[in-house]
C-alpha cells in the first residue's frame, strides 16, 4: 500500500507529455484572462509546449522502451501510442506554423486541450480513457470550429457535435456489451474463439459506428463537407489529418482485440462502399475544400482497407505492418494535403475557377500544388505513390485481391479531381488577376510548403 501511494505503481512520467500540455493551455487561459496580449505570443507558446511534449515523449521512451505502463496499466507507452503521438504532434506544430489568423488566447488553449485529449486518447487500452480523450477532444474541436465566427461555421460545428453525439452513445453501449462478455474494460485481453459471441459482434458494431463518424466514412460522411467548407484552410487541413490518426491508432487496438470475431467482412464491405461512394461523388464538386472532403473520405478508406487483414491474422509482435500501412500511408497524405490546403489559404476563395492563371501570378504556388495534386493522385514517384503502394501489396500478401483492385478503382476515379486542379492552375488562364486575389505567404508557411514539397518529392528516399 504504501509503495502504490509513493507513485512507484502509477509510474506517472508517462503522462508528462500530455499533462505539460494541460499545464500550457492553463496558463494560456489565465494569460488570456488578466492581459491583453497579442496573438504572436499565444502562438509561440503553444508551439513550445509541443516542441518540449516532443522531447518528454522522447525521453520515455529511452527510459522505458515500448513496454512501460503506468496508472496500473490503463496507459502505455508502446510502439502505437509513441508513434501515433509523434504524428499528432509534428502535424500539429505544423498547423501552428501555417495558421496565420488572428487568434484569441482561448483559441490555442483548446488547441492544446485538444492535443493533450487526443495523445491521452491513443495511449490507452482502456476503454473509458479512450472515451474520455474522445470526448474531449472532441468538444475541444466543435468549438474550435465554431471560434471562426461566421454562421456557417457555427452550423457545421453543430451539425457535427449532433452526428458525433450519436456515435459517443454508441460506444458507450458498446462498452456495456465488452464490459457484460469480459467483465473489464481492458482491451489487452485477447479473445478466443469460444468467445466469439453475438455481444462482441454487437459491440464491435457499434464502436465501429464511431469510428466511422471520426473517419467520416461513407454513409456517416454528411457532416465533414459543410465543416470543410465553412472553415479555414488551415483548420481543415489539421482536421484531415490529426483527429483521424488518433482514430486509426483507437482502430488498431479494437481490430487486436476483435480479431477472432469474423467482423472482417463487414469492414471491407463498408471501406469498399465508402471509397466508390466517395469518389464518385467528388466528380461533381464545384469548389476545391468540398472536393477534398470527398478525397478525404477515399483516403481514409483505403486505410481502412488495408487494415482488415488484421481481424483475421495474428499480429504479435510484428508491428511493421501497422507502422508501414497506417503510420506510413497517413504522414505521406498528411504532407501531402497539408500543402494543399496551405495553397488554398492564399485563395480569397475556393472554387476551381479561383486556380486560373495561377502558375503565372505565383509560380511556387503553381508548382506546389501540382507536386501536392500528383502525389495525392497517387502518381510515381511522388510522395503517396508510395503509399498506395504498400497497401495494395499488403491487400495482395493477404489474399485481399479484389480489395485491392476496388482500391485502385477508387484511384482511377479519384484522379480526375487531382488533374483538375493542375488544369485550371496551369492551362486556364483568366485575361484579367486582380491584385488582392492572392495573399502573401509568411515565412513560417513558406517553410511549411517548402517541407511538404520536400517530402512529397523525395518521399522514397525518406522511406529506405
Amino acid at each position: 500500500m504504501s509503495e502504490f501511494l509513493n507513485g512507484v505503481n502509477l509510474n506517472i512520467d508517462l503522462a508528462y507529455p500530455f499533462l505539460f500540455l494541460i499545464v500550457a493551455a492553463i496558463i494560456l487561459l489565465l494569460c488570456s484572462a488578466f492581459y491583453r496580449l497579442k496573438a504572436n505570443f499565444y502562438a509561440s507558446l503553444s508551439l513550445l509546449a509541443l516542441m518540449a511534449s516532443f522531447f518528454l515523449e522522447l525521453s520515455n521512451v529511452n527510459a522505458f522502451g515500448f513496454s512501460a505502463s503506468a496508472f496500473l496499466g490503463t496507459l502505455n507507452n508502446d510502439f502505437i501510442a509513441f508513434f501515433a503521438n509523434c504524428v499528432i504532434l509534428l502535424f500539429s506544430f505544423l498547423y501552428l506554423l501555417m495558421d496565420k489568423e488572428e487568434r484569441v488566447g482561448e483559441f490555442y488553449a483548446l488547441f492544446l486541450f485538444m492535443v493533450a485529449s487526443l495523445m491521452l486518447m491513443v495511449s490507452s487500452w482502456n476503454l473509458l480513457l479512450i472515451f474520455i480523450g474522445l470526448e474531449a477532444s472532441s468538444l475541444a474541436l466543435y468549438t474550435l470550429i465554431a471560434m471562426q465566427g461566421h454562421k456557417n461555421a457555427i452550423s457545421s460545428a453543430l451539425k457535427y457535435f449532433s452526428v458525433a453525439a450519436v456515435g459517443s452513445g454508441f460506444f458507450v453501449l458498446a462498452c456495456a456489451f465488452i464490459y457484460l462478455k469480459t467483465g473489464n474494460f481492458d482491451l489487452t485481453l485477447a479473445l478466443t474463439a469460444a468467445q466469439k459471441d453475438i455481444w462482441l459482434l454487437s459491440a464491435g458494431v457499434l464502436i465501429f459506428i464511431l469510428c466511422a463518424i471520426k473517419l467520416s466514412l461513407a454513409p456517416f460522411h454528411f457532416w465533414l463537407r459543410d465543416v470543410y467548407y465553412a472553415s479555414h484552410s488551415n483548420l481543415v487541413a489539421f482536421i484531415s489529418v490529426v483527429p483521424k490518426i488518433a482514430m486509426f491508432a483507437v482502430l488498431i487496438r479494437l481490430f487486436d482485440f476483435f480479431n477472432h470475431t469474423k467482423f472482417d467482412k463487414i469492414i471491407i464491405i463498408l471501406a469498399v462502399f465508402s471509397m466508390i461512394v466517395a469518389s464518385l461523388v467528388a466528380l461533381s464538386q464545384k469548389d476545391v475544400k468540398k472536393m477534398l472532403a470527398y478525397s478525404s473520405v477515399t483516403q481514409s478508406s483505403f486505410v481502412l482497407a488495408a487494415l482488415a487483414p488484421m481481424l483475421s491474422i495474428e499480429l504479435g509482435s510484428d508491428l511493421s505492418f501497422v507502422f508501414w500501412v497506417v503510420f506510413g500511408y497517413w504522414v505521406l497524405f498528411a504532407f501531402a494535403n497539408y500543402g494543399l490546403f496551405l495553397v488554398l489559404s492564399t485563395l480569397k476563395k475556393s472554387s476551381f475557377e479561383a486556380l486560373n492563371s495561377l502558375s503565372i501570378t505565383k509560380p511556387f504556388l503553381a508548382f506546389a500544388l501540382g507536386i501536392c495534386a500528383i502525389s495525392l493522385a497517387g502518381i510515381p514517384p511522388f510522395g503517396l505513390f508510395w503509399g498506395k503502394f504498400i497497401v495494395l501489396k499488403s491487400l495482395v500478401d493477404n489474399d485481399l485481391t479484389y480489395l485491392a483492385l476496388f482500391v485502385a478503382l477508387a484511384s482511377v476515379l479519384m484522379l480526375y479531381n487531382y488533374l483538375k486542379l493542375i488544369i485550371h492552375s496551369f492551362f486556364i488562364r483568366e485575361t484579367k488577376v486582380g491584385e488582392d486575389t492572392y495573399k502573401d505567404l509568411e515565412w513560417g508557411q513558406k517553410f511549411t510548403l517548402a517541407l511538404c514539397i520536400i517530402v512529397n518529392i523525395f518521399a522514397l528516399v525518406l522511406m529506405l
